[in-house]
């Protein structure tokens, strides 16, 4: 029988101590482990940064300039896109905390997520397209015509790399099988574990 996990609730000021009860929030909501992983760093580098800087470690005692500075800094630092994310995980963070009793109101009221400037990837022209499928079609082998299906499937959904790569097979069973390419039809998970169907 396998060994239920728990999270050790540990000390660490009254912050630290309601990080370490988000955490077990976070997990028994089944959120996904990349969320978990964002939410709860988010939270626990918060701590860190307001430790480091002689800041208040009770929950009460936040207020929004503290985490603004946080922001701030990470800025300085990272990339906007890293900023947003920290600044999601504190916000859910801060709101569970209002939810369960802890605070009364949230100090991120009204606070503005830091602005992701515009940066679309390079996007493949039709000619470049053109000559990656003619180097996969040149060969008549499995692989050369299992990666002229795979970059064909982008080509044609927009999907994104990890929504390919866990699609399944298994004609025999509805409840894992993806592909119905009678219909051109792919079901995929896509990010927050939502489900979605791209046609082919």
């Amino acid at each position: 029988m396998r060994k239920a996990s728990y999270v050790a609730i540990k000390s660490g000021g009254d912050l630290g101590v309601n990080i370490d009860s988000f955490s077990l929030h976070i997990r028994a909501e089944n959120l996904s482990p990349a969320t978990l992983a964002a939410y709860v760093g988010a939270t626990k580098q918060f701590h860190q940064y307001v430790s480091d800087q002689g800041m208040p470690l009770n929950l009460a005692d936040i207020r929004r300039e503290h985490v603004e500075n946080f922001i701030a800094d990470l800025l300085i630092q990272w990339k906007p896109a890293t900023a947003n994310n920290r600044y999601r995980g504190l916000q859910s963070f801060f709101k569970w905390a209002v939810s369960d009793g802890e605070i009364k109101e949230s100090p991120m009221v009204n606070m503005k997520p830091p602005k992701i400037p515009e940066n679309p990837p390079p996007v493949l022209r039709e000619d470049d397209l053109k000559r990656l499928l003619a180097t996969c079609e040149r060969g008549q082998d499995f692989e050369s015509r299992r990666d002229a299906a795979i970059i064909r499937v982008f080509i044609d959904t927009g999907a994104r790399l990890s929504e390919v790569a866990n699609l399944r097979w298994s004609p025999d069973d509805d409840s894992k099988h993806d592909v119905d390419s009678d219909g051109g039809i792919l079901r995929v998970l896509g990010k927050g574990r939502r489900e979605r169907i791209l046609s082919i």
